[in-house]
């Protein structure tokens, strides 16, 4: 059974003062959770001279209106908790008899702050056999803090599915073999380089299949009323191509094999179109920025180039006619996907498609601004990208998550170092710093047309363009 949804959820933050830095990352913390509706008693801003201590942190922790206690665990609060050392230990006499006492007591939430030099997790010794929240860890904060929010929300992150019906397929011959919770573990054996590239193909062409499947079994079954639902139904195999794309780092070279299977696929839904194609046209689509952002967060910028430069043949109407990534964007296809979302909502968001990819976020692969960062940056391949074929550019669904300019201000800052700039030059496939400069001021003759044709049109903001972040002038002028 899901928890009890807790309406204005209140909690007491229980920390070691450290240094200053430390300081404010706390009051950050505290300020973030107040900025998502949870009410923070925290002594910076609740704890006022005069006071009584001891009184102050005894109210606090026993309060029946506090509904979680929130325990910051860092090396310096693990040893004072142990050692009873001031306002941690007078907290710890506090809350260490309610943890004792009642096994399955679930107010008092032990996080994982900050690690020690070696990197391992510190807790009091009361604690240690209690689950913890991590976010001491910067690729998976943001997952994390998701699951906390929704714990002091009184919200499960995972819910137990009641038991459905028997599926319709159970009765139907055996096509494909249907994979879920699939492993790919043969690819990181000690084998023969070719043996495990042809074991990789055959995966890929297995995921092929399911696709082929769903289009093949859901050409006449989806209506207005299951569109989202079987969309979601394509999940799945998005999550088993993403567990083999994971496990592509123990084949060297492997993108053109990535590469063929995306222009295989998208050639076999061209045509004829239905929903169940634009439905997998939305996936695939998809599928290619998680793509990228698996490259991007292993700033394997090499790969990334590959497969953004690389030539894709539209076979589909018109006989080897070579294009470029673009060929993959559902753009065509996602207007009855954003209308079910935006209805679903109840939000007029520019692309109820990206709301939705959003959503439904594979966290344990990447987190939103890897994946935000990685349809930016297919945007920006498509106007400063040298094996750029064609004049249709990238148009990145998910610009308008991007918050601050998050994703292309580090980079676009960081290209007055030439270091810089000869790391990624392999990302936009240019050989020499002199190429891409010349690519930056033929680009900035057609910048405003650019920003202003790539954009949605019930949005105020403009997607992004390194060109924002600094002049050609500027680039590679610094070591």
């Amino acid at each position: 059974m899901p928890s009890k949804k807790i309406i204005k959820p209140k909690v007491f933050i229980s920390y070691a003062w450290g240094n200053e830095e430390y300081q404010h990352k706390v009051l950050s913390f505290a300020t973030k959770l107040m900025g998502d509706g949870i009410e923070v008693v925290l002594d910076k801003w609740d704890l006022k001279e005069g006071m009584d201590t001891f009184s102050f942190m005894e109210e606090s922790v026993n309060n029946p209106k506090i509904t979680n206690v929130l325990l910051l665990l860092d090396p310096v609060y693990a040893k004072k908790a142990d050692n009873r050392d001031g306002g941690v230990g007078t907290e710890t006499q506090i809350i260490s008899t309610e943890v004792y006492r009642k096994v399955k007591q679930e107010k008092f939430i032990p996080v994982i702050f900050e690690r020690n030099k070696r990197g391992n997790v510190c807790k009091p010794k009361y604690l240690v056999s209690r689950l913890h929240f991590d976010l001491s860890i910067a690729e998976s904060f943001d997952s994390e803090y998701m699951r906390l929010v929704k714990t002091l929300y009184g919200v499960d992150s995972y819910v137990k599915p009641e038991i459905g019906n028997e599926p319709v397929w159970v009765e139907k011959p055996l096509i494909t073999g249907l994979k879920n919770n699939v492993s790919y573990d043969f690819l990181k054996t000690h084998q023969p380089i070719q043996k495990k590239k042809e074991s990789f193909m055959n995966y890929l062409n297995s995921i092929f299949n399911r696709i082929a499947d769903f289009v093949q079994y859901n050409e006449t079954e989806i209506t207005a009323d299951n569109y989202i639902d079987k969309y979601d139904s394509t999940e799945a195999i998005r999550n088993d191509y993403l567990l083999l794309l994971n496990q592509s780092v123990y084949i060297v070279g492997c993108y053109t094999e990535i590469a063929d299977f995306f222009e295989k696929t998208e050639n076999a839904i061209c045509g004829n179109r239905t929903e169940a194609k634009n439905i997998i046209a939305i996936r695939i689509h998809e599928m290619f920025i998680y793509t990228i952002a698996f490259y991007l967060k292993s700033k394997d910028f090499k790969n990334v180039g590959n497969l953004l430069g690389e030539t894709y043949f539209n076979n589909n109407g018109k006989i080897n006619a070579c294009c470029s990534y673009v060929f993959l964007h559902c753009d065509l296809y996602r207007n009855k996907l954003d209308q079910k979302i935006n209805k679903l909502t109840k939000k007029d968001n520019p692309c109820g498609t990206a709301t939705h990819w959003i959503d439904t976020l594979a966290m344990d692969f990447c987190s939103k601004e890897q994946f935000i960062f990685a349809d930016l940056i297919c945007f920006n391949y498509s106007i400063y990208g040298k094996d750029f074929i064609g004049e249709i550019k990238w148009l990145p669904l998910l610009y308008t998550y991007d918050e601050y300019n998050n994703g292309l201000l580090p980079i676009g800052t960081k290209l007055k170092s030439k270091e810089y700039v000869l790391n990624i030059l392999p990302m936009f496939n240019y050989s020499n710093v002199k190429e891409f400069i010349e690519k930056f001021e033929s680009v900035a003759k057609e910048q405003n047309y650019i920003k202003d044709t790539y954009r949605f049109s019930a949005s105020f903001t403009e997607s992004p363009i390194l060109g924002d972040f600094i002049d050609a002038n500027d680039i590679a002028t610094l070591r």
